[in-house]
């Protein structure tokens, strides 16, 4: 799937708007530099007792008695820490995990694991003068990008807020909302998880393969015909099935 990007600058924030294929953008809060710095030591804090373990075992193993240029492999974890867990974690190590951030292509898509490597392979410099070159591109930079985002046409995005979401939050419902698909609260509970995990998925990893999956099921369940694009479709049915739930004729 195929998105667009751009980059929309505010008072103190800064915004990447995302259009899907279907033409509905979800804007996402570039992650702020002390949510990356956080991250940064967490992931650092991590790598550093990886490689007190491996010291551990190689001495209580004797390898190191056996061969001295085994010592490499103690620092090999540590190396590509971030390599592997940002390739097997869609753009997150533990420590974007636990901050809520994770990398995106400038376009709106996952990562290739090229785009990786190439991250990876600058990030040494992006951490000369303890990280200040990183800091002053994020800084100065426009796009929340250190130099290897920028060689690699990726930025780091915030989960934590989505503007798209806190437009279709059900807690923002008016007392006076009119349902728009009537017989939505004759979903399955089961259909309504499916649809927040789907949508959580779109959110989160930028795919967009379960809404698109849940949505057809959804409409052929109800028996429903719409030109709304699934992702609005999805939020609609949520508002539409809460609200059907909660008024007095069903209580």
């Amino acid at each position: 799937m195929i998105h667009c990007l751009t980059v929309e600058k505010y008072t103190f924030l800064e915004q990447v708007s995302i259009t899907t294929s279907q033409n509905v953008q979800i804007n996402y809060t570039l992650a702020g530099l002390s949510d990356r710095i956080f991250a940064y030591l967490i992931d650092i804090v991590i790598m550093i007792s990886i490689t007190i373990l491996m010291v551990l075992i190689f001495i209580y193993t004797g390898l190191l008695d056996t061969s001295p240029l085994l010592g490499f492999l103690i620092i090999v974890p540590a190396m590509f820490y971030h390599l592997a867990l940002e390739v097997t974690m869609q753009g997150q190590s533990i420590g974007k995990r636990m901050m809520h951030i994770k990398v995106v292509k400038l376009d709106g898509s996952q990562p290739n694991i090229g785009n990786f490597i190439l991250r990876w392979i600058i990030w040494p410099i992006d951490t000369v003068f303890y990280g200040g070159i990183a800091i002053l591109c994020i800084t100065i930079g426009g796009k929340g990008q250190r130099l290897g985002d920028m060689a690699a046409g990726t930025t780091v995005i915030s989960l934590k807020n989505s503007a798209f979401l806190q437009q279709h939050t059900l807690s923002r419902l008016p007392e006076n909302y009119q349902p728009v698909f009537a017989n939505a609260d004759q979903l399955p509970g089961a259909y309504i998880e499916l649809i927040h995990q789907a949508l959580k998925a779109n959110v989160e990893l930028l795919d967009g393969r379960p809404i698109a999956a849940i949505s057809a099921k959804v409409k052929e369940k109800l028996c429903i015909a719409t030109d709304q694009p699934d992702i609005v479709f999805l939020h609609t049915i949520i508002k539409d099935y809460n609200h059907l739930l909660s008024s007095p004729e069903n209580k």
